[in-house]
């Protein structure tokens, strides 16, 4: 959801790696699959998705500078700058704060679950996340 802004198409992306589970399940039916399976199958069909959508919009883009319109969306470079200046900064967290906020955004557990995975309690993954959204903030200078 947060990389395609949109419910519709996050729910089909998704849709979609289970889909390619069952069908990679089907020709392998002995091996087992593990959660980086998934998420690199999602990753591949969330670049994918992008790049048509890059595509169409530089055909819009193209079209509305010709008419004298420029585009509000920011370029695919910018995008990529912007990426890397949040991941550098995430890389500069404590490990601890790190893990919080990749299971709770990423991976898209709840607090009690955290907090069940981690051995420490649901109120400490709150303060976590609280204390690792600042530091991260901080780090990205807002």
């Amino acid at each position: 959801m947060s990389y395609v802004h949109d419910r519709g198409i996050a729910q089909d992306l998704a849709q979609e790696v289970f889909v390619r589970l069952e069908q990679w399940h089907r020709q392998h039916p002995d091996a087992s699959v593990h959660g980086g399976w998934l998420y690199t199958t999602a990753r591949h069909l969330i670049i994918d998705h992008q790049r048509q959508v890059r595509r169409s919009q530089g055909e819009v883009a193209w079209n509305e500078q010709t008419m004298g319109h420029t585009s509000m969306m920011p370029s695919f470079e910018d995008q990529i700058a912007t990426r890397i200046t949040i991941q550098q900064a995430i890389d500069r967290l404590a490990p601890k704060d790190r893990e919080c906020l990749w299971l709770f955004y990423y991976q898209e557990l709840s607090v009690d679950t955290i907090a069940q995975q981690l051995g420490v309690s649901p109120g400490n993954v709150r303060t976590r996340l609280l204390r690792a959204r600042r530091r991260l903030a901080k780090l990205l200078g807002r």
